[in-house]
């Protein structure tokens, strides 16, 4: 007859760092997800399992921007096991890339770590879709959310171009292009299709807005100007995608029946003027 050994799970942690590290433990990654290996040991004649281990800085923050306190973690190890049992912890996104010291206490013993945060660019904007009715205007005015949610700074400039696609040629575009290509090829034929959809790209959307630098963290509401040009076909259904950072604004445009005409006098009127 066998018998298993018994596990203990007392509140305070039985199991140990194996041996003091020399060097200090590193956590690499995003700020949400700083992932390392912590040496461990159980010295004991039985199972140990471990929930937590503490952390604790003098500067970094948790992901609810609180002090740091303890990390989830999860290890078994039978008598007299060693191992290397990686543990995950978070930190306020905003936290600046690069290195940050910390300390990790197991039982008893609190050896030093460092955390060796990544850049992350991760700019959102609110909403994330927008339509314009272009009638006798061509310049509209939106006001967006946009929250920099990464660690670093994010720049953006004031004028921004866009190309802008007719949704009704793209199939035009395709079979046009194919019926006008040389057909020896698919290389050809390819290349035929591209140049057609570039002959019926109507024009470029202007987007303008304040100058600014987002910090990491911040949210703002910002104006956005979108100016149409006079070249777009009334009746029709157009559409664009602003890609700023790593967000993307998909725009629908759709012209009613006195667009051309007066976009088009209204163009001629605003280059006159300058």
């Amino acid at each position: 007859m066998s018998f298993m050994a018994p596990i203990h799970e007392a509140g305070r942690p039985s199991l140990q760092l194996a041996g003091v590290p020399k060097t200090p433990l590193f956590f690499t990654g995003p700020p949400h997800a700083l992932t390392g290996l912590i040496p461990l040991v159980n010295p004991s004649d039985a199972k140990l399992k471990l929930r937590s281990i503490g952390v604790s800085s003098s500067s970094l923050k948790g992901s609810a921007r609180l002090p740091l306190a303890s990390m989830p973690f999860y290890a078994r190890l039978q008598p007299g096991e060693q191992a290397h049992v990686p543990g995950t912890f978070a930190l306020d996104p905003s936290t600046p890339p690069g290195k940050h010291p910390f300390e990790i206490t197991v039982g008893d013993t609190t050896v030093a770590a460092e955390a060796l945060v990544e850049e992350v660019v991760d700019l959102r904007m609110s909403p994330g879709q927008i339509t314009l009715l272009a009638g006798s205007a061509a310049s509209f005015t939106r006001t967006l959310v946009v929250e920099n949610a990464g660690n670093v700074d994010l720049p953006t400039g004031e004028v921004c171009e866009t190309p802008i696609i007719d949704s009704n040629d793209l199939i035009a575009a395709m079979v046009a292009g194919i019926n006008d290509s040389d057909k020896s090829t698919v290389e050809a034929m390819v290349k035929g299709i591209l140049l057609k959809w570039g002959d019926m790209t109507p024009g470029m959307l202007i987007t303008r807005r304040q100058a600014m630098v987002l910090h990491p963290g911040q949210k703002l509401a910002v104006e956005i100007q979108f100016d149409l040009p006079p070249t777009l076909k009334p009746m029709r259904h157009y559409w664009a995608n602003l890609q700023l950072y790593n967000a993307t604004l998909s725009v629908d445009i759709y012209t009613t029946a006195n667009y051309g005409r007066k976009a088009a006098s209204h163009g001629r009127k605003r280059e006159s003027s300058r």
